[in-house]
């Protein structure tokens, strides 16, 4: 209390000081008395715990005299009915102001105070940063209690009063809100949550189409018949080799004949080399002789039986097998 009434001389004395030639500029001599009143029924109410009448008389005080001291005890008054951001904005206002002529040492000490408590309210105030759900927030308009903010500030944290606080996004044709309530010194995060648009529907991809069909002058038949030539072909193969091999084997037939060392279809064990010569070169010819018709007769066969673009006969004599006509 007794601080109380020390601040409310002090103030006194500034504002009887404050009719200098510098403020006279400013404010004619029944404005200043009338703000001096009010400075003083402001500092009155204040020391009576009646913080609202203080923080009115103050502030229309400050509004005329915008002097150190009234900002000064404006200042606590605000504190004092919960305004701790509008508080801290008439401190900082304060430490900057031009000190008037006729009372420097007053108004510098009330400079000095004002930073004091400034820096002692900072880490008081509550923090709270805005987040925003389905939507992005660049793309949001924000108001925190009807004032818009600008959306670089919520997310580094946004200085509020201490109580509750009403917090509106809008995102197109969305509204989104919330509510938030902070005490001293709290950190807080509000989150605003918009209905998140839909995922785009899924286009089906037709499926690729198919190739057209490849044109083709070949007659019809072409591939049986010649997969026929190629039997045939091989048939024929097939036969010359048994042929020949039975030939061979023939000559070796005649050499055993003519040994000395072989009678009656039997060989001394010498003529073994001779033995096995024949009978390798009469099984290559049975087989070349067995395999060759079996093939030469299929594609005969699938000559005949190939639709045909012309007329064929097959033929097979003794020491040939074809196919001929007009194809």
């Amino acid at each position: 209390m007794r601080t109380m009434m020390v601040g409310a001389r002090w103030l006194a004395v500034a504002l009887l000081l404050s009719a200098s030639p510098a403020l006279g500029q400013q404010a004619d001599e029944s404005t200043r008395t009338a703000a001096r009143a009010l400075g003083t029924a402001g500092v009155e109410a204040y020391q009576a715990n009646d913080f609202a009448t203080a923080t009115d008389k103050l502030e229309k005080a400050y509004a005329i005299l915008k002097v150190p001291t009234l900002g000064l005890w404006s200042g606590r008054a605000l504190i004092q009915t919960g305004k701790w951001i509008e508080a801290s904005e008439r401190f900082l206002e304060v430490t900057s102001l031009q000190v008037p002529a006729g009372d420097v040492a007053v108004q510098k000490q009330a400079q000095a105070d004002a930073a004091v408590e400034l820096k002692t309210l900072t880490p008081r105030v509550p923090v709270v940063t805005v987040a925003v759900e389905g939507a992005e927030l660049a793309e949001c308009t924000v108001t925190i209690d009807g004032q818009p903010v600008a959306n670089s500030l919520l997310t580094a944290g946004r200085l509020m009063n201490p109580g509750k606080h009403l917090i509106e996004g809008r995102h197109g044709s969305e509204q989104a809100r919330t509510e938030v309530t902070v005490a001293e010194g709290e950190r807080s995060k509000a989150v605003l949550k918009f209905t998140a648009p839909p995922p785009p529907p899924l286009v089906a991809v037709p499926p690729p189409a198919p190739p057209p069909p490849r044109e083709t002058n070949a007659a019809p038949g072409s591939a049986q018949r010649t997969w026929g030539f190629v039997a045939l072909g091989a048939g024929g193969v097939g036969l010359i080799v048994g042929g020949i091999t039975g030939g061979m084997a023939l000559g070796k037939k005649s050499d055993i004949d003519d040994n000395a060392n072989c009678r009656d279809n039997r060989c001394a064990p010498s003529e073994a080399d001779l033995v096995d010569s024949y009978n390798a070169m009469r099984t290559v010819s049975s087989v070349g002789f067995i395999a060759g018709g079996v093939l030469a007769a299929t594609g005969v066969v699938l000559l005949v039986t190939a639709p045909s673009g012309g007329s064929t006969q097959a033929f097979v004599g003794p020491q040939s097998v074809g196919v001929r006509g007009r194809f």
